[in-house]
């Protein structure tokens, strides 16, 4: 063993001794070369996109985008009226002229320009859009050879493998970034659910991604397309998301053929059954999805689903949580029956339905735009028995908290029951929501009172963006 370290230290030293320029690894400029090869290749699939809206009264606050998204609309124009430009990304999806971008991306405008990267610029319409996963198809008019990008696998991705970011950051097109895969499956980012998004099964990466970026392709060392930039944190270092790639390979298809997508829908208001709630409904375990809300005259309120119901099973497959239960109703059609497992009074029960049409935001859950980070319940009498409150305790339960979200840092956690905010008593949500709209602002806070367990009640402030 002695022999083998006086070997090793010998060949460490006569290894420092060669000149560096002669000591470059052949594995690292394999990879430099890779990544080289891999913007030679890519880069004429990826496009700018540029987008004119609608005029606007000068000084109307617009939505707060650089929270959470990337081509934030620039207001141009000294007087009168603005009409907000904005920039993004996409990728030559056929030769026919789709490209994939985001919905964001070309929502309300009225004129978008695509700048390919030979420096050609077309005018785009768009094909379709679907705002619950952000994602849209435009398509450009030409008689020259497009190159398509290359779509991956996102289902096979692994943490820690090499990620490149490609698009057009602040407008520079062209422009490549690479990092690695991060994590897998991130959901609940409270800025996208409060603009409308749905489905959130995002792949997080360390890419260098900017403003513009958005609906860009975040690719593999291989050159192929594994997701779709889509946001940031804002204020963070390196935390970026991307829709994965197989959803493109569901949803455009269908936006090209139809412009749209059509899914199933249940009419039911959900949340995890996690905690106390699980608990208190003697669940076997914390997966499922609790009934909160069910909609009258829709498949659910028809078929026997109830309050206080957790639905465990669709069709025999588990569901782990209302995300879960989402994106399964939602990849199901119109039409088809269903059969649903639900535990109720502490026993399994199935049930059997026809699932009705999703019409998108005309039967958008309220309460899914969270409260600076915050998704809460009113303590009804229903809840004040579960929890085992007195009687005229109320407020409101934390049910999730997002990570990051001004909530989670004043330190408001799961099970928190919020009684008081600016010193004001809070039965209901939108009592709630109002006392923080009428603080939004730079520099604004709202102090919030809560109890948590059998601890005395505490006071924070929470910051109001």
């Amino acid at each position: 063993m002695k022999t083998l370290q006086r070997a090793l230290a010998v060949a460490t030293t006569v290894a420092l001794l060669v000149p560096l320029s002669h000591a470059r690894s052949p594995i690292r400029r394999e990879i430099e070369d890779s990544f080289v090869r891999l913007h030679e290749e890519v880069g004429p699939c990826v496009v700018s996109i540029e987008t004119e809206g609608v005029s606007v009264p000068k000084g109307k606050k617009e939505l707060d985008e650089l929270h959470q998204f990337f081509g934030a609309p620039l207001p141009e124009g000294q007087r009168g009226e603005t009409r907000p430009l904005a920039t993004g990304s996409g990728f030559i999806y056929d030769a026919d002229g789709h490209i994939v971008t985001n919905n964001h991306v070309i929502a309300d405008a009225e004129k978008i320009e695509v700048l390919l990267a030979n420096g050609k610029r077309y005018e785009a319409k768009v094909v379709g859009a679907d705002a619950d996963t952000d994602l849209a198809v435009i398509r450009i008019e030409t008689d020259e050879l497009l190159m398509p990008a290359v779509l991956g696998d996102s289902d096979t991705l692994k943490v820690g493998q090499f990620a490149i970011a490609m698009g057009s950051p602040r407008g520079f097109e062209g422009s490549l970034s690479f990092g690695h895969i991060s994590a897998l499956g991130r959901n609940n980012l409270w800025g996208l659910e409060a603009q409308g998004i749905r489905f959130q099964n995002l792949v997080q990466t360390d890419a260098a991604i900017n403003l513009g970026n958005s609906g860009g392709p975040l690719c593999n060392i291989d050159g192929e397309v594994i997701g779709i930039n889509i946001a940031i944190i804002w204020g963070a270092n390196s935390i970026g998301f991307a829709i994965p790639v197989n959803e493109v390979k569901n949803i455009v298809p269908d936006l090209i053929a139809d412009g749209k997508v059509t899914r199933g829908f249940l009419g039911v208001q959900i949340d995890d059954a996690t905690g106390s709630i699980a608990t208190a409904l003697g669940l076997p375990d914390d997966k499922g999805a609790l009934v909160e809300v069910v909609r009258p005259n829709t498949p659910a309120s028809r078929d026997g689903i109830r309050v206080y119901d957790v639905i465990r099973k669709v069709n025999g497959e588990a569901i782990e949580n209302a995300g879960a239960l989402i994106r399964k109703i939602s990849s199901l059609p119109p039409g088809e029956t269903v059969m649903i497992e639900v535990w109720r009074d502490a026993e399994s029960l199935e049930l059997q339905t026809v699932l009705g049409e999703w019409n998108g935001a005309e039967e958008a859950s309220p309460k899914k735009a969270p409260i600076l980070g915050m998704q809460l319940r009113e303590v009804d009498a229903g809840l004040r028995k579960e929890l085992g409150l007195p009687e005229g305790e109320g407020g409101l339960l934390v049910t999730q908290v997002v990570a990051g979200s001004p909530a989670d840092e004043a330190g408001i956690r799961v099970g928190d029951r919020l009684t008081e905010a600016a010193q004001l008593p809070v039965g209901t949500v939108d009592s709630f929501r109002m006392l923080v709209k009428e603080r939004s602002g730079a520099n604004k806070s709202i102090l919030v009172r809560y109890a948590r367990g059998d601890a005395s009640p505490d006071i924070t402030v929470i910051k109001v963006p």
